[in-house]
């Protein structure tokens, strides 16, 4: 039900190369294909006809923010950085729609192999049910973060004038837009994870089988060897085929990730200013702004961490965690040697083909970068409070 919602979306906001058939095992071809391009160039075409009407004098001029420069400056950036991730993501269904249909088909195809691996054992069940609560946790901030921003638009004191009502529309719609194209991204990314940690419960389960099959035979059998064998080869290639998946997704949406990133830094330092100054009531508020404000801030951030971590999960630690159990069967003595040989070359794949993701190329994003880039927020707050601070006391100053 989740991922079905996560599909409409996605499908609404023209997200997709194309909408997908029944039973989600093929893309659709012919007439509805064509009419979901139609519909899709049709709403690009109106987000771009509407960008004029982003910056309105209004805004600057009526607003709380008209005798705040810095304020000025940070809600033109965060618009000038969302409409960038917004044009990337136009820009990525257009120029790589052709890629995205191959990426999509092979997808479809490596997760029914995966399905395959499935049983009813509570490990199974145990993946699905925390696969399943962090689609939760997805939905729930994407509609919250919808939700609160939308009002918090729609309470900015400006004019009640046409370009500040048309303002607040497309900003909504902009805001939207960007959110479905993250989340969307966190859900791709989401599967990938789901389908790997298939593949390390069936390694787990061929592990906890063979050392059973040791501790209670004293020669094992050329069946089981012989299936055991199978069985190891099959995982091997849904490991390769699941890290190609992923490198070829990060690869394929490099752009609008480091965008999304770029622009969720932004934001940041736009959010946190605004809580410095709501805190020391430079901006006139009221309660109920000010509770919207702080729903604001905790779904920003919820957002933030759940695609950093999902991240971190598919570029580093599933890695870690299939070297983890690989190393268990370092101590079986009865496998044949066939079955030593692609042990070896699975962990000889694993440790020469890590995937990794670096933004545009330029740095690994992990853990550790995550933390230098908040560290990195704050720091550019306080430079923001004082350049603040310096102008309210030349401010009175002259006053005087």
């Amino acid at each position: 039900m989740l991922l079905k919602a996560f599909y409409a979306y996605a499908l609404v906001g023209g997200l997709l190369a194309a909408p997908l058939g029944t039973g989600w095992r093929h893309f659709l071809q012919g007439c509805p294909r064509r009419a979901y391009l139609l519909y899709t160039a049709s709403l690009h075409l109106v987000f771009l006809l509407l960008l004029p009407f982003t910056f309105p004098h209004a805004m600057y001029a009526d607003s709380y923010m008209s005798r705040n420069f810095v304020l000025q400056w940070a809600f033109g950036l965060t618009s000038l950085t969302r409409i960038i991730a917004l044009l990337t993501g136009v820009f990525q269904m257009w120029s790589k729609r052709k890629k995205l249909l191959e990426l999509g088909e092979a997808f479809l195809r490596h997760s029914r192999k995966c399905k395959k691996l499935e049983d009813h054992s509570a490990g199974y069940t145990h993946l699905w049910r925390r696969i399943r609560g962090l689609l939760r946790q997805q939905f729930l901030v994407l509609n919250l973060s919808v939700l609160v921003g939308t009002i918090l638009l729609m309470h900015i004191d400006t004019n009640q004038h046409f370009s500040a009502i048309l303002m607040i529309v497309v900003h909504v719609l902009q805001f939207i837009y960007v959110l479905v194209m993250a989340a969307s991204i966190y859900v791709i990314l989401l599967l990938l994870h789901w389908q790997e940690e298939r593949v390390n419960l069936a390694l787990q389960g061929l592990s906890t089988s063979l050392h059973h099959e040791e501790r209670n035979a004293l020669i094992m059998s050329g069946t089981k060897a012989s299936k055991s064998l199978k069985i190891l080869r099959n995982l091997f290639q849904l490991h390769a085929e699941n890290q190609r998946l992923i490198r070829e997704s990060f690869k394929i949406s490099d752009l609008p990730i480091a965008m999304l990133l770029l622009k969720m830094f932004v934001t940041n330092v736009n959010l946190v200013y605004h809580a410095v100054q709501f805190a020391n009531d430079s901006i006139e508020t009221t309660f109920f702004t000010k509770f919207i404000g702080q729903l604001v801030v905790m779904s920003h951030y919820w957002s933030a961490v759940l695609l950093m971590n999902i991240v971190d999960d598919v570029a580093r630690r599933n890695g870690i965690k299939k070297g983890q159990i690989l190393r268990q069967f370092s101590d079986l003595e009865l496998v044949q040697r066939d079955f030593q040989v692609e042990l070896e070359l699975f962990s000889d794949h694993l440790r020469c083909h890590p995937v990794t993701y670096k933004v545009c190329g330029l740095f690994v994003f992990n853990k550790q970068t995550s933390l230098v880039y908040f560290f990195f927020v704050l720091v550019q707050v306080l430079v923001l409070v004082q350049f603040d601070l310096k102008n309210k006391v030349e401010e009175r100053y002259q006053k005087n």
